[in-house]
């Protein structure tokens, strides 16, 4: 049997200025102490008099953290003879040696599967977290009509609806289904029933709905690249293959898919606006990537990204308008439209699948809160959602053609913005292709200007360096500043330029 003596009051130090407890962090700091081996098993505890007066605490402090601690199991009381931490059966091993080898001992972690790896190295949730000029997919915060919005939120809590507070249905409201169904049919062209529309948390949960839905491991996908990083990332986390197919003057090269690779059981597309590029698929590669899908039996996710902001002329229907073989599932978000933190999309499925995408929501998760669902039901059925799109349409094409002159203006010798006739960012190239874009995007980054790098998005493909500037979250009266701040900070780093990895 050992005993504690004073060296154990250097472990047991307790923040008079914190909001906590003296109890409980006395009791946080034992747990500790006995967990990590600092604290041998078996080992006598000072008596609560003693260790009152050593902490300068009341003794009741003392007795009432031993007390829940001995409940707990970690001491325990021995009759005549004192408080004793317990001998637990955990494997635990007391430390005796340096403190360099408590902080190893503490550190360890147990055997890790290796696509942890993998999901802590993708690139998919770069700083997602702030919203700077010039963040991609980022809409204008700024001029979010928060009072109507806050009117329609207002009007589905006064509902009393007690069917609100509930789990309610695991595909989404009736109401707001009904209200996409409408939406799409007017301006993407798709004629589906309510039922067959499912309600997520947003773009990405659709995209492992369908992947648990419809998949099975092995199975394999043909993808752009480059493309979605998201999606690429948890298609392989899934276990399935993934065909990178390079892009031509209309994105996915079907020619170059069908030339290279086995029949897939998926297709994933961004047809309106190619992601990241921004190309837009022709109607006749359209109607040739449904024959493929029908001749090799394989479904097409339709990623429709940002495709409400088009500025020079009305936009193709969507694929899934054109879809005559049940095949396609059409893919939508509010987190470009409204805002991301509302974390409010929607899947379009084929007819017959409704109750199997329904059943795997309730797998996966359970469904978005349905006061925020009812919410944006009332917003689209009075006209408010659709005046907010008409309202930033505009916005974003004065916000784009702004950063296009200052580009123009300051950054003609280092970027060279690409033609833009969709979405809410600016895909622009270095003058110098022989550039690090990862490494001139974080000088930016520290600088104070978000952007994203071209060559995350790659997978096989070979794509010149170059920057994703988004517009739309860039107040009009900022952006030459902030273009000139840019072309400051990367003519700073030229110097020290990397040569871009292939």
């Amino acid at each position: 049997m050992k005993k504690t003596g004073g060296a154990m009051l250097s472990m047991l130090n307790l923040d008079r200025q914190s909001g906590m407890p003296l109890t409980r962090q006395l009791e946080n700091k034992i747990r500790k102490a006995v967990l990590d081996g600092s604290l041998p098993q078996n080992a006598r505890m000072p008596s609560t008099r003693q260790l009152a007066t050593d902490l300068g605490v009341s003794r009741l402090t003392i007795k009432n953290a031993f007390e829940q601690l001995t409940t707990e199991g970690f001491l325990e009381t021995r009759r005549g003879s004192g408080t004793y931490v317990a001998i637990l059966s955990t494997g635990i091993t007391p430390i005796k040696s340096s403190s360099k080898r408590r902080r190893k001992r503490t550190s360890k972690v147990g055997p890790i599967a290796p696509h942890v790896q993998r999901i802590q190295n993708s690139l998919a949730t770069t700083r997602l977290s702030h919203v700077r000029a010039f963040r991609p997919g980022i809409p204008a915060l700024d001029l979010f009509p928060r009072r109507a919005w806050s009117e329609a939120y207002s009007r589905a809590l006064r509902s009393h609806d007690s069917f609100l507070l509930g789990y309610g249905p695991s595909s989404g409201l009736d109401q707001l289904k009904a209200a996409i169904a409408a939406h799409v049919l007017d301006s993407r062209g798709i004629e589906c029933d309510p039922n067959q529309v499912v309600i997520t948390s947003g773009a990405q949960q659709a995209f492992s709905l369908i992947l648990l839905t419809l998949l099975t491991p092995g199975d394999t996908i043909w993808m752009e690249d480059p493309g979605h990083i998201a999606f690429r990332d948890a298609a392989n986390l899934h276990g399935f293959g993934i065909g990178s197919v390079p892009l031509d003057a209309e994105g996915f090269s079907l020619s170059s898919a069908l030339a290279t690779y086995d029949p897939c059981n998926l297709i994933f597309v961004t047809p309106s606006h190619q992601h990241p590029l921004g190309m837009t698929m022709s109607l006749s590669r359209r109607l040739e990537l449904l024959d493929v899908a029908k001749s090799q039996n394989s479904w097409i996710i339709e990623d429709d990204y940002d495709s409400e902001f088009h500025y020079e002329q009305r936009p193709l229907p969507a694929l899934k308008a054109l879809d005559k073989q049940n095949r396609v599932l059409y893919v939508g978000s509010f987190s470009k439209s409204m805002f991301p933190a509302m974390r409010l999309g929607y899947l379009i499925c084929p007819s017959g699948l409704e109750a199997a995408f329904s059943a795997a929501e309730t797998l996966l998760s359970q469904n978005v809160s349905l006061p925020q669902q009812k919410a944006m039901a009332y917003f689209m059925e009075d006209g408010s959602f659709n005046s907010h799109i008409r309202k930033m349409k505009q916005v974003y094409q004065t916000r784009r053609d702004t950063l296009v002159t200052a580009l123009q203006n300051h950054a003609s010798n280092i970027l060279r913005p690409e033609p833009c006739l969709t979405g809410m960012h600016l895909v622009t190239r270095f003058t110098n292709s022989s550039v690090s874009d990862q490494f001139l995007a974080n000088q930016l980054w520290e600088a104070g200007i978000d952007c994203l790098p071209l060559s995350i998005f790659r997978d096989q493909a070979t794509v010149d360096p170059g920057l994703l500037l988004g517009f739309a979250c860039a107040p009009e009266n900022q952006i030459n500043d902030k273009v000139i701040r840019a072309v400051r900070c990367l003519e700073a780093a030229m110097p020290t330029i990397q040569v871009t990895e292939e």
